[in-house]
This record gives C-alpha cells, structure tokens and sequence, in this order.
C-alpha cells in the first residue's frame, strides 16, 4: 500500500509555519515558463512569489546505475580511481560484485542521490528546503539562511548542503561528506573531499533539471559535471521503501548474494 511520505513530525514542523496570507512579492516576477505548476501543500506561503516554484513531486526521468560526464567523454579518473573502479567492474564480470554501500542499506550520499530512478517531493520554506527521495526514506535538508556547517559538524553520508536563488536557479553546494559511499551505483569511487554542487531548475513548466559538478581533487583530475531530469507529477505520493525486505543484493550466510530470491538461505541450499 502506498502512503504519504511526508506524515510525522518532520513535516508538522513545516506544515505549522503556513499562515493565512501570501507574502507580498518583492521586485519584478521573472516570466513564467508557461502555467505555474507547483504543490501548494508542498510550498510555505510566506515564500515570495518571486522565488521559482519547484514544490511537489517529480518523478525521475533519467535515473541510471551510471552517472558519466555530460560532454560525452571519459570519466577523468586519478590512476588509483581508474584501478579501483576497473577491478569492480572485473569482479562484477565475473559474478562477484563488490561491496555496494545500498546493499547493505546505507544511504546513497550525494551525488549517487541525485541520479536515482526513484521520485523526490521537495518542500519549500522561507529558510530551508526539504527534498525527500522515495528510496531509503532519504531526507536532504537545504540550508538557505548561507551560513556555513557549524564548527562541531562531523560528516555524513549526505552531507551538508546550502543553497541560494540565482535567478531561476537553485545552486545547492554540498560539503562535509563521509567516505562510505560511491558517486554511482557502477562504483565510481569519492572521498571525503568531495563538493557536489548543483543547479536545479525548471527548464519546462513541468521538467525539473539537475545540472551537477562533481570536484573531489583526490580522485579526479578536474571537476566534471553530469545531469538527471524529473517530471512534475502531482498525483503521485512517495512509496513506503524497505530496505532490509526482500533485499536480493545482499550477501547471505554463505557469502553468496541471493540473486533475485530474497529470503534464500544458505541452509535451504545445502538440502538442495
């Protein structure tokens, strides 16, 4: 059964900043790109309207295990990363991938996330944005307010990401990231150096663009950028997504992954 993603505390906490009158708009509207499309359920009032409305839910139109430079050419490994990323693509040849951090249901990290097949509903605030995506339950909160991680930030597999409005873009810088995750699910590898920075905007009145640079001096020779693309879908809600249920990529007591039979054990092989 489907249900609401954004039921429980986290979105009462928004929810209860909604007031009865919109904020009055400050300076000249930008030109719509058509009908103004948009969730006002998804979208504090207090927002002016001079801010682009992405509110909503908007349904991957470009999710792919890979996430490979826009130009067209190769992805700019360092030698260690080009070793690293050619003897995972050896080993899932031949049948024994290697470790992938979602298998064992730990979150994407930043930018696997952003590339996913899965859908996101994005939530505005005057001062934060709230973007949820339908796999892992992943909460990305966007500071808006420009100030800086705080002193005792540690990393995380999301990081941490502020934005700013450049016109009709969202430009989303995120640092301060953990070392246990991938750029994608091929395994392009990244440290904790990494900084994702992103420009997400309406390019239709109902497509939603993510143009992303990945920086991370440690593993590539220069910053290289890729895109994902969703579609303004307001009938959809956010599917209940379990990890740990029927999980076919991770390995079972034998070390062998389970390979399309979720729940086969190692014991129910050996009487076979």
């Amino acid at each position: 059964m489907r249900t609401t993603f954004w039921q429980g505390a986290a979105v009462a906490a928004l929810t209860t900043a909604l007031v009865a009158s919109a904020a009055s708009a400050q300076g000249p509207r930008p030109a719509p790109l058509g009908p103004v499309m948009g969730d006002p359920t998804r979208r504090d009032v207090r927002v002016p309207d001079t801010v682009p409305n992405i509110s909503g839910t908007w349904v991957s139109l470009s999710g792919n295990r890979t996430i490979a430079p826009l130009d067209g050419g190769p992805t700019p490994f360092l030698p260690w990363a080009q070793g690293y990323f050619d003897q995972r693509a050896k080993a899932e040849a031949a049948g024994q991938p290697l470790f992938d951090p979602n298998a064992s249901c730990l979150p994407s990290g930043v930018p696997r996330t952003l590339a996913v097949p899965y859908p996101l509903d994005i939530v505005q605030a005057p001062g934060v944005i709230m973007i949820a995506v339908e796999v892992m339950h992943t909460f990305r909160v966007i500071h808006m307010d420009g100030k800086p991680p705080p002193p005792d930030y540690k990393p995380s597999f999301l990081g941490y990401s502020v934005g700013h409005w450049d016109g009709d873009t969202l430009v989303i810088e995120t640092t301060g990231m953990n070392g246990y995750t991938q750029v994608d699910e091929e395994g392009r590898p990244k440290s904790m150096s990494i900084k994702v920075t992103e420009h997400l905007r309406k390019v239709a009145p109902d497509i939603l663009e993510n143009t992303f640079t990945i920086d991370d001096p440690k593993t590539y020779t220069h910053p290289w950028t890729a895109r994902a693309r969703f579609s303004w879908d307001p009938n959809y809600r956010l599917a209940e997504y379990v990890c740990e249920e029927n999980n076919r990529n991770k390995p079972d007591a034998t070390g062998k992954l389970r390979h399309g039979q979720g729940g086969y054990v190692a014991s129910h092989e050996k009487k076979n």
